[in-house]
């Protein structure tokens, strides 16, 4: 029996073996795409992926496509946030395979209860009336892979009901901001809900994909906490140790609380104060502050949109007249809850109006775009949103035998908005998917921004896309928009988003702010009870943006036609070049066409040029080969390809590596930001220096040259002389090392043994050891001790320096080195298995053993090092098993050990 299981342990491990080295290979492929040979060589099975490699979100996508068809078969979503490649080949070797196919089909709908909701001026109270008719009716299916959770009306408010009363025990008031850091789940339907019940403000962030990096992400969320004055941050529990750390900069937050604290807290505080009398009415109303959405790329100028109950309740019944919203309707979407047309455009509209929806995280959707589309299959959803983006991905990602069985006959309003929307991408979803049963009537281009809570335009429902086509030379030179002639080739393509949202108005005016003619470019204004009142604590936003008789200004470009509304670009990102007006998207959809050019990661900007007095044109885009040849190769196409678009060429093209153009944290393009660090020299190359300070650069770096030399001179001398000790030191003292080693009785003796080695190795290589603190180190244990990894000197450095009996937590792999693996196995220092979870579990009991005996252990919780400086993420192990055994957790600095022996040396 346990040579049976001896082998399967073997071959799993020669599996994952396997594995492993498949991954390696697929992660130095793309690699050596993104960003060239110094990559590459930077992969190894521990190396951070994002920090030592430098793939992305985007990159990682790419990287599960390619390890699916390395492997064979398909892997979990978790592959898209794990972060080494040895991470990634145990998830792989520990995965079941899942096939995807068309969904189990949910239970039939249930009857909707006719509810007179016309005069509901809350949120919460069109929950709790809903809650109160019909509490057994589902209103949301969640999708959790592989199954998918019924939620309904009834168990949603008292979810909600429970959190508020939680809310108030904590001090949370009328009109207190209550800050929301969750993923889409229960946890994030039911905190939104209980805010608004408890009268207070919601102020939802996105949640970080990693959480073993929620440090840097909070501290980068910081500007917006302290923007919005939140009171609480309710996220998920690995967040609550940061909370001291941003007291600093967010001076109004008093904690950071979890979904299941606040739960516990209910509970407990159940018999003062019953949960279930919490009633919407009795804390808000409708002028009252329901919600504060941050628009995309805030955290360096935050710009809260401030909303009434009275603007998103306005903005609700208006969506529902915009998509002829019926009894019969199933809604279906996976955009992020933080965002208006995910929160506000799909969720809560269903909500209020009492159809059910579908929901799924965005990571779920990005990992495997079909979800999405079997998801309307099988809820025969008749509702769904989505940005342009994710057309063109299903079009491009979904392989064919992903859809066999798809049927997509029920979606009758398939709106793409939030960005600007391609005629290509329509054209291309419409026939992609019309052997699937998908009418190409059902697109619905659409227009709306976070200051009218989230809509503002509407096309008639089941017409289809209509693309009004203009010719070129009267658009660029006086901004008219003159219908083209049939068969030119030149023509602009812009597609059109209806007429503006029942109670609302829209107009599109010149720099006076008087109306333009039909056909001709303006600006849009508009205004309506969907309208903000304000950015939230941002008197210079308010300035640019609100104009007298309570006009709101878009700052998009459009014209109207026929009464319907084309909106031609933002207002700050149009070039002006000799007097034509150029649009950017255009510019960059021929770019982003190239070959070799990162689609989607193309920016056309305008920089004046001080000598000509009018803009360059200069298009930035990212490639994944950086090499000399290929750049120049890429430049040429571009601009061949723009002259092709637009008749004229860039005055500038610059091809960057991936991640150079900032983006915002939903992943769209920040033209603006690009433009300042272009212009500052930060992002691009810019003309060179005149030639009195190019010879005086010269002359720094020949004199800084000459030091370097110098310096490794001296350490050349200095190794060769090390190498001369060691050959005749090294030899003997490893030799009566490892004899003294099998000799000496197991455990302290041979403790003792390699810490005297290690004082003798950091001696005769020439090192000096300086100790800080070793006085306040406790003499006996047991004690956690934790130290930061950089190099292979870590361990003999700690042995010589700390004046105590100690064992460290070391990998299996250590006890197959020779001289290491005795002093290792004989001084009884534990060992973890890393691959084998249900070995990894003995493991890590065993070492809470060894604490409970007294033992101290020292961890590094970073696992392994690299050349970078800077501390890696940290696992949890070290401090479960500080927390089982009651062991206090004593930190060590190791300061030196990376110059003296880096990593790969």
């Amino acid at each position: 029996m346990a040579k049976a299981q001896d082998d399967e342990r073997g071959q799993a491990a020669a599996g994952s073996g396997t594995d492993e080295a498949r991954v390696l290979d697929v992660v130095r492929d793309l690699a050596l795409e993104v960003a060239g040979a110094r990559a590459a060589s930077a992969v190894t099975p521990d190396a951070s992926l994002e920090r030592d490699v430098g793939l992305g979100s985007l990159e990682r996508v790419e990287l599960m496509v390619r390890l699916e068809r390395a492997l064979g078969r398909e892997v979990g979503d978790e592959i898209l946030v794990l972060d080494t490649a040895r991470e990634i080949a145990a998830a792989v070797a520990a995965a079941p395979v899942v096939r995807i196919g068309p969904p189990a089909p949910p239970a039939a709908p249930q009857p909707v209860t006719a509810l007179q909701l016309e005069h509901v001026t809350t949120l919460a109270e069109a929950l709790r009336l809903r809650a109160e008719a019909e509490p057994d009716r589902v209103h949301v299916h969640l999708h959790e892979d592989p199954a998918v959770h019924p939620v309904t009306y009834g168990a949603l408010w008292s979810g909600a009901t429970r959190i508020a009363d939680a809310l108030a025990q904590h001090g949370v008031q009328h009109g207190d901001k209550v800050a929301i850091m969750l993923p889409t789940g229960v946890d994030f339907l039911e905190t939104f809900m209980g805010v608004l019940a408890a009268g207070a403000v919601a102020v939802p962030l996105y949640p970080p994909v990693r959480l073993d990096r929620i440090s840097e992400y909070l501290q980068r969320q910081a500007r917006i906490l302290a923007n919005a004055e939140a009171r609480l941050l309710v996220a998920m529990p690995e967040a609550a140790p940061v909370a001291k750390l941003l007291r600093r900069d967010a001076p109004a937050l008093r904690t950071i609380v979890s979904v299941q604290a606040l739960r516990e807290t209910s509970a407990r505080g159940s018999s003062a104060h019953e949960a279930a009398d919490t009633g919407a009415n009795d804390h808000a109303s409708a002028d009252d502050p329901a919600l504060i959405q941050y628009t995309s790329g805030s955290t360096g100028d935050p710009k809260g949109v401030l909303l009434t109950h009275a603007n998103l309740m306005a903005n609700i019944r208006a969506i529902a007249v915009g998509v002829e919203m019926r009894g019969t309707d199933v809604g279906v979407s996976w955009l992020p809850l933080y965002h208006d047309m995910g929160l506000i455009g799909t969720w809560l509209c269903t909500m209020v109006q009492g159809i059910p929806i579908a929901l799924m995280s965005p990571l779920a959707f990005l990992a495997r775009p079909e979800r999405w589309l079997w998801a309307i299959h099988a809820h025969r959803a008749t509702l769904s949103p989505a940005p342009n983006f994710a057309y063109e991905l299903c079009v491009r990602r979904i392989p064919d035998e992903a859809l066999t069985g798809l049927d997509l006959s029920c979606w009758r309003c398939a709106t793409n908005g939030s960005e600007p929307v391609s005629e290509g991408t329509l054209d291309r979803f419409a026939e992609r998917f019309a052997p699937y049963g998908f009418r190409r009537e059902a697109l619905m281009p659409v227009y709306g921004l976070a200051e009218s809570s989230v809509a503002l335009c509407f096309p008639p429902v089941g017409r289809g896309p209509v693309i009004d086509h203009v010719a070129r030379a009267p658009f660029v030179r006086e901004g008219r928009a003159e219908p083209a002639r049939a068969g030119d080739r030149t023509a602009i393509g812009f597609a059109s988003v209806g007429t503006v949202i029942p109670d609302h108005e829209l107009r599109v005016v010149d720099e006076r702010h008087i109306e333009v003619p039909e056909r001709m470019v303006g600006r849009v204004e508009f205004r309506g009870p969907s309208c903000t009142s304000g950015y939230y604590h941002n008197p210079e936003a308010n300035a640019r943006t609100f104009l007298p008789g309570g006009w709101l200004d878009s700052g998009d470009l459009a014209y109207r036609a026929a009464g319907e509304l084309f909106v031609t670009g933002r207002v700050k990102d149009i070039i002006i070049k000799g007097g034509r007006n150029l649009v950017p998207q255009e510019i960059e959809e021929a770019a982003g066409a190239v070959t070799g050019v990162r689609r989607g990661r193309v920016v056309a900007i305008g920089v004046m040029d001080e000598r000509s007095g009018t803009e360059q044109l200069v298009v930035l885009t990212e490639a994944h080969h950086q090499e000399r040849a290929e750049r120049e190769r890429i430049e040429r196409d571009v601009i061949a390809a723009v002259v092709e678009a637009i008749g004229m060429p860039p005055d500038v093209v610059a091809v960057l590596p991936p991640g150079a153009i900032p983006k915002t944290p939903s992943g769209k393009l920040r033209r603006g930001a690009t433009r300042e660090l272009y212009e500052s020299g930060k992002l691009a190359r810019r003309p060179s220096a005149p030639l009195r300070v190019r010879v005086a650069l010269g002359r720094e770096i020949a004199a800084r040259s000459l030091v370097k030399v110098r310096h490794r001179l001296a350490r050349a001398a200095n190794v060769a002389a090390l190498g001369v000790a060691w050959a005749i030191v090294g030899p003997p003292l490893v030799a009566a090392l490892w004899l003294l080693g099998r000799l000496l009785p197991a455990g302290r003796p041979v403790r003792r043994l390699g810490r005297t080695a290690a004082r003798i190795a950091l001696r005769t290589s020439g090192c000096t050891l300086h100790v800080e603190g070793a006085e306040r180190l406790p003499r006996t244990g047991p004690l956690v001790l934790i130290a930061n990894h950089t190099s292979f000197a870590d361990t003999p450095t700690l042995l010589a320096a700390l004046p105590i009996d100690f064992v460290f937590a070391a990998m299996e792999e250590v006890l197959a080195w020779r001289v290491v693996g005795t002093l290792v196995r004989r001084g009884r220092h534990p060992t973890v298995d890393r691959w084998h979870p249900h070995q990894a579990v003995a493991d890590a009991n065993a070492i809470v053993d060894r604490l409970r005996g007294g033992e101290s252990v020292m961890f590094f919780p970073e696992g392994t090092f690299g050349k970078l400086v800077g501390l890696r993420p940290f696992r949890l192990g070290a401090f479960e098993a500080a927390v089982e055994a009651r062991a206090p957790v004593v930190p060590v600095v190791l300061r030196g050990t990376r110059q003296a022996l880096p990593a790969d040396t």
